[in-house]
């Protein structure tokens, strides 16, 4: 359903409301606007699309078919809408708007999310932050309909429709157990000789448990998997009393008391890699202007440009041309 020019903004905006209040008294009450009002402007943007958006009840109002759909067209009419403001004010007096960011919790060795936005928010105090914690799938769902601004995940395959990547950060999986365990003796395994091991993983919600299951398909290994969970603390909790060995991101495994592994591929070939993306919305092909979340991404960029390679001379930061040369 496409929106055509004659639509005021402020429809766009009351639908969207009432949409998600589902009840115009609620709704009016929060767009701080009379009911009557309110249902004057669902009605007259309802003649202009020739269709039903709702469908109405006594107790409440409910989408119709063409409700559901044109939603999410709103959103993002909303949203380009916000950032063309957002890039005018900008450009008049200082950063102004949102800045809304997702996150997996793996990121946490890779970035100290918190104190970028704590230098953020010093350097542009009138701009609004909201950071969303959750599964990749989820994040991707709330930048597509407008809810966040960019989120930094992990990327194993393709993207859906409608998001645009950047690859930030990139580096080897590694195999950890405790610190007893007999594969301490070696600096890298195949994985088809861990065949006999009990493994820890992660959840099939979250995007690294995608990576390793990759890994182990292109090494035509089996594994027994014994513990799935949700959080990087848990599995290296089992790791270090002994229940089983993990694989991992390299850096995530610095200063947690386990041993860690390199892989040897048993076919010479370059297995995935953990890389940490930024995702952003696309409106019409393009990415949406929003000069908050352009001046983040700068930031956190500059922040892992600075970031010390730990050692691993595999790992490397994907936003540079070459690589950073540190030890």
């Amino acid at each position: 359903m496409e929106i055509n020019d004659r639509m005021d903004i402020r429809q766009i905006e009351l639908f969207v409301v009432a949409a998600e209040e589902q009840h115009f008294t609620r709704a009016a009450r929060r767009a701080h606007i009379v009911q009557s009002g309110l249902s004057v402007a669902i009605r007259a943007l309802e003649e202009e699309l020739g269709t039903l958006l709702f469908v109405r009840s006594t107790r409440r109002v409910e989408l119709s078919e063409a409700g559901r759909r044109f939603l999410p067209e709103a959103r993002r009419v909303l949203l380009a809408a916000r950032d063309a403001r957002d890039t005018v004010t900008a450009v008049k007096g200082g950063l102004v708007g949102r800045l809304a960011i997702g996150a997996v919790q793996s990121i946490n060795s890779y970035l100290d999310l918190p104190a970028l936005l704590q230098e953020f928010r010093r350097r542009y105090p009138k701009v609004e932050i909201i950071v969303r914690t959750t599964y990749t799938d989820v994040l991707g769902q709330a930048l597509r309909d407008g809810s966040l601004d960019l989120a930094l995940v992990p990327i194993s395959e393709a993207l859906p429709a409608g998001l645009d990547r950047g690859v930030l950060f990139s580096e080897p999986m590694v195999v950890v157990s405790s610190l007893e365990h007999a594969i301490g003796r070696h600096r890298q395994i195949s994985l088809r000789a861990l065949t006999s091991e009990v493994f820890i993983d992660f959840s099939p919600r979250m995007e690294t448990r995608h990576i390793v299951d990759q890994i182990f398909l292109m090494e035509g290994a089996a594994r027994r998997i014994g513990f799935e969970v949700e959080n990087f603390e848990l599995l290296f909790q089992f790791v270090r009393r002994g229940f089983g060995l993990a694989v991992v991101p390299e850096a995530t495994a610095a200063g947690r008391q386990v041993t860690t592994v390199k892989i040897t591929p048993t076919r010479r070939q370059r297995l995935p890699r953990w890389q940490l993306g930024l995702l952003r919305a696309k409106i019409g092909g393009e990415l949406s202007p929003n000069p908050a979340a352009d001046t983040f991404r700068a930031m956190v960029e500059e922040a892992l440009k600075r970031r010390p390679n730990g050692g691993s001379p595999e790992r490397e930061l994907a936003i540079t041309a070459q690589p950073s040369g540190r030890k």
